[in-house]
């Protein structure tokens, strides 16, 4: 038996909180060192996400380039998780040239099976004083859902629900402040939608292909809830590629200028930084990823429940060579002070900072 624990990527747009801590790092770092006592054949996994719009918007708010920001978040949260002590077997980052390997070979292999994508010519939200597609977190307005005033493009901060630009009410670009424009463009959609039934029997009974997986008793409740709650009101192609310049690009011809969604290439991370690994190691990667002997378990806050347990599971299935996680703890938000700890927001205790005023 091998077992793959990874803890969700974090940001490398801002420092850590005390509430990532308590989340997805610290019983993800108990669970591994209980497998060690144990005996068990265990890697743990993490690493810095570095694309995707969160960091364009950081760098344009401190004036510098997303290079310099991704360079600057990584080491300092890197330092931070070693001061901690979290006993990650290697900490990568997805700015990393085989981690772009990586995701662009996967894309490849999905879009090559002919039935995993489909091109669509959508409208989307356009910024007409920056000339610019608002994608993700360029565009804030109000939650379908729960009424929050400043949800982002991409999701709900305040009751976790994830979202598409065109569903916020009263949209506002974040680079101008203006309320933006529809205009035309070509995306590529992964295909949720054809994976819905198995992805149901997996997550209700633990089955796949009609033999056991895991014991589904063992997942929490509100997990399994959220799960449920998507399949029930039907999965939908969902949009994989972006229109930004930071970012993975989309190895077709055809896609010049687009880059992947960070959430299609973040979960790809557990993958690569394992790779990476191995490299250094004179390991077998693929030890720890393919095979009846796996248990892939991912550690992550309720807010990436949708894309642990829906997305990047179905990403594999459609591979066709990965093993599917048995587990994915997903921990309730840590408060401070009546409200959510939130990086975003600035609201919180840093990591770093703790460990300044607590040194003894």
């Amino acid at each position: 038996m091998k077992y793959t624990v990874t803890s969700a990527l974090p940001y490398a747009n801002g420092a850590l909180h005390l509430g990532h801590l308590a989340g997805a790092y610290l019983p993800a770092d108990i669970y591994v060192r209980f497998l060690r006592l144990l005996g068990e054949d265990v890697i743990f996994i993490c690493g810095s996400d570095e694309h995707g719009a969160a960091i364009t918007m950081r760098a344009k708010k401190e004036g510098v380039s997303p290079r310099a920001i991704i360079d600057k978040y990584h080491h300092l949260n890197k330092d931070t998780f070693q001061r901690l002590g979290i006993s990650f077997d290697y900490y990568h980052r997805t700015s990393a040239p085989l981690h772009h390997q990586t995701s662009q070979q996967f894309f490849l292999r999905l879009y090559e099976k002919g039935d995993e994508f489909e091109e669509r010519v959508t409208e989307q939200y356009f910024d007409e004083e920056f000339q610019q597609f608002l994608a993700d977190r360029y565009i804030m307005g109000e939650c379908p859902k729960c009424g929050f005033e400043n949800a982002y493009g991409d999701q709900c901060e305040r009751c976790g629900s994830t979202l598409s630009p065109l569903e916020l009410k009263n949209p506002r670009s974040m680079l101008s402040g203006k309320p933006p424009v529809l205009r035309k463009t070509k995306h590529w959609y992964f295909r949720l939608d054809k994976h819905a039934a198995w992805l149901r029997e997996w997550i209700e009974k633990g089955t796949l292909d009609g033999k056991p997986h895991h014991d589904p008793k063992t997942w929490k409740n509100h997990v399994v809830g959220q799960c449920l709650s998507w399949l029930d009101g039907g999965l939908q192609p969902r949009a994989i590629t972006r229109d930004l310049d930071w970012g993975i690009p989309v190895p077709l011809e055809e896609a010049e200028g687009k880059v992947l969604y960070v959430w299609f290439d973040a979960p790809i991370g557990y993958i690569s930084s394992t790779r990476q690994w191995a490299l250094e190691n004179g390991q077998d990667w693929e030890a720890y990823w393919k095979g009846e002997d796996v248990r892939l378990i991912h550690f992550i806050g309720k807010d990436n429940i949708v894309f642990h347990c829906i997305v990047f599971p179905a990403m594999l299935r459609a591979h066709g060579e990965y093993a599917l996680p048995v587990n994915v703890p997903a921990n309730q938000f840590l408060n401070f002070e009546g409200d959510k700890f939130s990086k975003s927001r600035g609201w919180g205790i840093e990591q770093h900072e703790y460990l300044e005023e607590f040194r003894d």
